[in-house]
């Protein structure tokens, strides 16, 4: 540490009483020991800014765990809902199919039904013409 005795000394020995030599010393002592850091400040703070560290490295892994279980959760979320969706689309893909079934058939019928009245009313209209022509 300092020597304060010493420093006084040495102000004695360039021109300064005994009484500025000791308040120059005792003045500049509480300087230092309010403004400067010693190896024990620098200690001290080494363990607790490496004590803070674990602690937050401890939290950002307890963190990432929870960020993780959440990721998963919207994961599986997700996944159900594409395969309510996928399966949906499937019955109304299904039930789209069915309904145009059902109209193309019911217009075969029609276009056959239409058919055949064409062809009898023409069957009629001939056999109408070739008997009015004897």
């Amino acid at each position: 540490m300092i020597h304060v005795l010493r420093y006084t000394e040495e102000l004695e020995k360039v021109g300064f009483t005994n009484e500025q030599a000791k308040k120059s010393v005792q003045l500049w002592m509480d300087l230092m020991d309010q403004n400067f850091a010693t190896k024990a400040d620098f200690k001290e703070h080494y363990f607790m800014t490496k004590t803070d560290l674990k602690e937050v490295q401890t939290e950002m892994k307890d963190l990432k765990n929870e960020l993780q279980t959440e990721m998963k959760d919207l994961k599986n979320e997700l996944q159900t809902e594409m395969k309510d969706l996928k399966n949906e689309l499937q019955i109304e893909i299904k039930d789209l199919r069915t309904d145009v079934k059902a109209d193309m058939k019911e217009l075969e019928h029609n276009l056959t039904v239409r058919l055949g009245v064409m062809l009898a009313a023409s069957i009629g209209i001939i056999s109408t013409i070739v008997s009015l022509k004897h």
